[in-house]
Order: C-alpha cells, then structure tokens, then sequence
C-alpha cells in the first residue's frame, strides 16, 4: 500500500513536470506578423547580429559571430560553412542605404582569430571619446574586451582584457564610466546537456556583477537566465530581463555602484537584449515561442519566431508594454535585440539576418 501511494505520488509530480515544462516552452503559442512600417534585411555577410548600442549621433556599434560556450555540433558546423569569424560592424541610422561595415580592430595583444563577441556596451565621455566594452567567449574562457571607438578610421583599438573568476559565462554588459561596468553571468553550466538542465528544470544560477574598477562586487544572484543589461539615461536604474522565466527586473542605483530591488515586471515573452529609445523607453529583442529559439539554437538553419517589445518607463517603473515588431520566423530568425533613431528601428538577431525598418506608426 505504501509502495503505491510512492508510486502515485512520484507519478503526481512527473506529470507536474510534464505539463509545467510543455507550458513554458510555448508549444501552443502563435506569432501574428506585425511591423512598424516596411521593412527590409539589411546585406551582409556576418554570422547573426546579437548585441547593438546606438550613439546619439545615429552610429550604431553590432557584435556579430557568437560562439557560445554551450554551442552545439550543428551550429558549429553552421560556422564552419559560413566562414564565421567574430566581428563588430557598424551602421549608420543617417545613411542607411550603405548598409553595414565590418570596424578594424587594431592592438598587438588581441587575438581576433579566436573573437566571439556577444553583448556590447558603449560610454561617451564629456570630450567625445567613445569607449566600448564587448562581452567575449574565446577558447580559453569568458573575457571583457575593452576598446576606444575611432568614428574616423572606422577602427576599434583595444586597450584592455578583463580575466576573472567572477566572469564566468557572461552574456551582457553595462558601462556606467569608463573604467566600471555591471555584466551577467547569464548561467552556470558550459556542458550543453547540464546547461539544458539548468534551463529547464530550471536552477537559478545566474548572477548580477559589478565591477568599480578595482574590484568585482555580486550584486545579485539567484536568476534562472539573467540576459541583457541597459542603464537608464540619467543611470538611476539598472535594467535587465530573464529569458526564463521571463521577468523583467528595474534596480535602483546607489553612487558606489550599489543596486537595489525596485520592480519585477512580467513581459510573458523571453527577453534579450534591451535598449532606450530617446525618451528613456526600453525596447526589447525578445523571443516569443521559447520552444523555436531552444530549437534554433541548436541548429542555426530552424527557423524561430521574432519580437520586440516595447516597455514605456516612467521613473524607472513599466507602465505599459506594447509590441512593435513581430514575425512567425518567415522573414528573421530569433530576434535577440533592437535599436530605435528617429524614425527608423535596428533589428539583430542571435545567428540570421539584421533588419531595417521604417517606422511609421509605434506606441
């Protein structure tokens, strides 16, 4: 009798499990297509176009060639094919119809060979000088690369490789100066089979970094898949989304780089990377049927669906999310970020094609 009511029981919970895992993969989810105007796939040659920071002039820095640590066979037999080698490209929102060009990076003690670059950040000083901070997965491990922009000759030269235990399995990047960052150990896991587990089980590995420019300092830990990361214009508020289970989170932010709780916003989307628009919103490349990005990661050429959202912001806190773009994947794959200028919106993604829309209606 006992034996039984075990077996029950057990039964009980790998039924929970089932149907809790079959919900969260959005397996009876639909994506309508929806764009902000027309749109088009921008030319190019890079392998995805992951992570974008647009400066106030209208150039916007993009990460392309992501190798990351848990790569499957078949994405790596994605690259092979498509000649894939780690690059940042750059766009001007004022010249669109030039299309994306591939920055030189120059400094003898950075290995471009052996680049995967993933999140991006940029800091403008008072004088102009742009610095740009790039999250890296080489073969030796996770690295933040560190490079001063120079607009003129179109160049990236590298100044500093940031090595720590703390930075473990990185996937975004914030700068708040020139010499301080806040980043996210996105998971725990590098073994693609224990990093599935760790997804969809799921553990809350992830972590929330920062880094004064001496010292590392855990702001947070806990997160079951922390992703991006952006600070608010006036940098008040730090904010970042979990791909599972797809919370966005608002932390207030002390001088000393200290964060602090403030709002848990549930977007019912899995989130990637963030951006502002000019009034201090949030717009979010995000991915709304999880079941197709688990899929498109493991191989590059399986279409996913696409979205990005838009949080509006007041005070650090989402009064409203409205959705700016979407498509079931018949045109783009795994939408991972967006940048929006004017009247015209960037949109990347994590292995597939970079899109340029124009916009002519947005909440």
């Amino acid at each position: 009798m006992i034996k039984k009511a075990i077996a029950v029981v057990v039964g009980i919970i790998i039924i929970q499990f089932i149907v809790k895992t079959l919900h969260s993969m959005e397996f009876l989810k639909y994506v309508y297509n929806h764009t902000p105007g027309p749109c088009r796939i921008v030319p190019g040659q890079g392998i995805g176009y992951e992570d974008m920071e647009t400066l106030p002039n209208g150039l916007t820095l993009i990460t392309s060639g992501i190798v990351m640590p848990t790569a499957s066979p078949k994405v790596h037999a994605y690259h092979k094919k498509h000649n894939r080698r780690g690059r940042i490209y750059l766009f001007d929102f004022n010249q669109p119809d030039k299309g994306i060009e591939e920055l030189t990076i120059v400094g003898d003690q950075f290995n471009q060979s052996d680049f995967g670059p993933h999140g991006i950040s940029l800091w403008k000083d008072n004088k102009g000088k742009v610095t740009v901070m790039v999250v890296n997965h080489d073969s030796t491990g996770d690295t933040l690369e560190k490079f001063v922009f120079m607009a003129k000759d179109k160049q990236l030269k590298h100044v500093h490789t940031y090595r720590d235990p703390s930075i473990h399995f990185v996937n975004d990047v914030a700068m708040d100066s020139e010499n301080s960052f806040y980043f996210t150990n996105f998971a725990y896991y590098k073994n693609g089979l224990l990093f599935l587990l760790e997804y969809i089980i799921p553990l809350a590995y992830g972590n929330l970094i920062y880094y004064d420019g001496k010292a590392y300092h855990k702001q947070y830990d806990g997160f079951v898949t922390i992703n991006g990361l952006m600070l608010s214009h006036d940098q008040k508020y730090l904010y970042t989304g979990e791909t599972i289970p797809q919370r966005f989170h608002t932390f207030t932010r002390q001088k000393n780089g200290t964060l602090s709780r403030y709002q848990e916003f549930n977007a019912k989307t899995a989130l990637d990377n963030p951006t502002l628009d000019k009034d201090g919103n949030v717009l979010v490349g995000s991915h709304p049927i999880l079941w197709q990005l688990m899929a498109h990661l493991d191989n590059p050429e399986t279409p996913a669906s696409s979205q990005v959202i838009k949080l509006h912001m007041k005070d650090g806190v989402v009064t409203k999310m409205t959705e700016v773009f979407s498509d079931n994947g018949h045109t783009l794959y795994g939408s991972s970020v967006a940048s929006l200028y004017k009247d015209a919106m960037l949109v990347g993604t994590v292995y597939h094609k970079l899109m340029y829309c124009e916009v002519r209606y947005i909440d």
